[in-house]
This record gives structure tokens, C-alpha cells and sequence, in this order.
């Protein structure tokens, strides 16, 4: 039984707070910085990946160049901070406007195109932006050394130093970037992307304005991957520009692929799967590509919601099996 926009408003508004209270109670119980550096990283791109979930799981529109908008929001934090001197919230908001107003500016030709053409676009995009951090030595520091030594985030003068603080941080901001998420897909803005995943000329014919929420979504995704960049930086502390590469963009089309394309949870899940597989699993890095490009074949095949989407639904349906038996 299909539950109404309102319920379904509630549940996630609900999610939500269950998960600040686990992030609360990971921070404060916690012991080891390993596992909270790890969780860390699933924050980080659980928000990158939140974007693509708009641009790809409800606007319909394929990007292979989120690695590009990721980079630029990682450079432009650590520079800022690094030879300016500005406050880490200031390099924080100027990584993610940076990097919307990169997506704004190549959404509009990019998205004149469609399907497998739009893939590639974005592909040849990502390629050079890569090559421009690694050709660009005197800001980037190229691939060898990169950049380095980048303060920890501070506010109001507290410094966000070792793998708890992080964590709390990178929390923070994931709920912040939940909680937009979840309002903009039960709102009008949702509900238009949703008929234009469907049909962009019956979306038309209904008043959506086609263009103008296809720069949207291109414009909000490159922003969310700029802020996890910045938080990015500001975590690791250093990093280099192998980090930008074409995998990356990947990665994060398969934690959405993986977790779902009709709920921005799905974004979490993904980002945990992706994340921690490879932690667990030796010499994973020489079969990452060939095992992902498999996850993601089976999952668009036999999963096209997405399998945490595809895990859920079985269940439900056992379960409501288990109580008309």
C-alpha cells in the first residue's frame, strides 16, 4: 500500500532525528579513531552522493564529473584558509558557492544534451578539470606533493582537531544537507523534477519550467559535492590531485545507484556500502573497477529503484504476506 506524501514527509523528518541521535551517540561512544574516521568518510560523501541522488535518482540527468566539483570545493577551502587567513566557515561557503557557480555555468551547455551523450559531456569535463589540477602545480601542488598541512576547521576560535571532533562536524553538516534534501523532494521542486525524470515534454505541457530545474539540479548537486570537498579538505588535511580523478565521479554514481533512486537514504546507505567494503576487503583497490562496473550492471538490470530500494520493498512485502496469512 503506497503511504501518503504527507506520511512519508513525517518518516523521513522522523529518520532524521534518529539519525542525529546516532551520530551523537557514535561520537560520544566511539573508541577507536579508526572506525570514527571511516564513518567520517561515509559523511563526507553520503553528501556528494545526496546531490547526485537529485541530479540523477529525481532530475534523470547523468553526470560522470561530480569529481570535478568535489576538487574544486576541496582547492578552494584549503586555499583560502591556507594563504588568506579567512575564517574555515568563510573558505567553507565560498567552496560550495565556487563550485554551484561552476555547475550553473557548464550546465547550460552541457545540458542541451541527453542520455549517453550528457554521460560523456560530463565525463570529458571531469577529465579536464583533472588535468588542470594536476597541470596547475603553483595553486594545487599538482599530484606530488599537493597540498598540505591545511588547518583543521575552527569556529569562533575551537579548533575541530582529531577524529571525534571531525565527526561531529562531518555529522553536522550530512543532517544539514538531509534535512534540505528531504524538504526539496516532498516540495514543489520535487515533485517537478519527478515529472521531468518521467517525461520532460509531459512536464512541459504541465508548466514546468524543463530548463530552468535541470540547471537547478546540476547547480544544487555541484554545490553539495563542493561543501563534501571542503569538509574533505579540512579532514584529511592534506591531499593531491589523484584524488579527483574519474573513479571518484563513479563511486558516487554507484552509491546512488546502489542505495536507491526514488529516496535520499538510499544516498546514505550507498556511501556506507562503498565505503566500508573496501576497508574491510584485501586488494579490493586492484578489483574496484570491475566490481563496481558488476554492482552497477546487476543493480540497473534487476534493481532499477536501487537495492537498498529493491531489499526494502521485499520486505515489506513479506511482511504484509506474514500478516494476511
Amino acid at each position: 500500500m503506497k503511504q501518503s506524501p504527507a506520511r512519508c514527509y513525517r518518516r523521513d523528518i522522523l529518520g532524521i532525528a534518529v539519525l542525529a541521535i546516532m551520530i551523537v551517540l557514535g561520537g560520544a561512544f566511539i573508541a577507536k579513531a579508526f572506525h570514527l574516521t571511516l564513518l567520517t568518510d561515509v559523511g563526507i560523501y553520503a553528501i556528494a552522493a545526496l546531490g547526485m541522488f537529485i541530479l540523477f535518482g529525481y532530475a534523470g540527468q547523468i553526470s560522470l564529473g561530480q569529481a570535478a566539483f568535489f576538487g574544486v570545493g576541496a582547492y578552494v577551502s584549503a586555499l583560502i584558509v591556507m594563504r588568506t587567513g579567512l575564517p574555515s566557515i568563510v573558505a567553507l561557503g565560498a567552496s560550495v558557492a565556487t563550485a554551484g557557480l561552476f555547475g550553473w555555468l557548464v550546465s547550460k551547455p552541457l545540458l542541451r544534451l541527453t542520455t549517453n551523450y550528457l554521460a560523456m559531456a560530463t565525463l570529458a569535463f571531469g577529465v579536464i578539470c583533472y588535468v588542470v589540477f594536476v597541470q596547475a602545480v603553483p595553486l594545487t601542488g599538482g599530484l606530488d606533493p599537493g597540498l598540505f598541512n591545511i588547518p583543521s576547521f575552527a569556529l569562533f576560535g575551537l579548533q575541530m582537531e582529531g577524529a571525534r571532533a571531525k565527526f561531529w562536524l562531518v555529522g553536522f553538516f550530512l543532517l544539514l544537507c538531509m534535512f534540505l534534501v528531504v524538504n526539496l523532494v516532498h516540495g514543489r521542486f520535487g515533485r517537478a523534477l519527478r515529472a521531468l525524470n518521467s517525461s520532460e515534454v509531459a512536464a512541459a505541457g504541465l508548466g514546468v519550467d524543463v530548463v530552468r530545474h535541470k540547471v537547478a539540479a546540476f547547480t544544487l548537486a555541484a554545490a553539495m559535492a563542493g561543501l563534501a570537498g571542503a569538509l574533505f579538505a579540512f579532514v584529511q588535511g592534506s591531499f593531491s590531485a589523484d584524488t579527483f580523478t574519474v573513479d571518484l565521479s563513479i563511486e558516487l554514481l554507484i552509491m546512488v545507484v546502489v542505495g536507491s533512486l526514488s529516496s535520499p537514504w538510499g544516498a546514505l546507505f550507498g556511501s556506507l556500502f562503498i565505503t566500508l567494503v573496501p576497508a574491510f576487503l584485501e586488494d579490493f583497490e586492484v578489483y574496484k573497477l570491475l566490481v563496481f562496473g558488476v554492482i552497477l550492471t546487476l543493480v540497473m538490470v534487476y534493481m532499477p529503484n536501487g537495492f537498498a530500494s529493491a531489499v526494502l520493498d521485499h520486505g515489506r512485502s513479506l511482511l504484509t504476506k506474514w500478516r494476511q496469512a
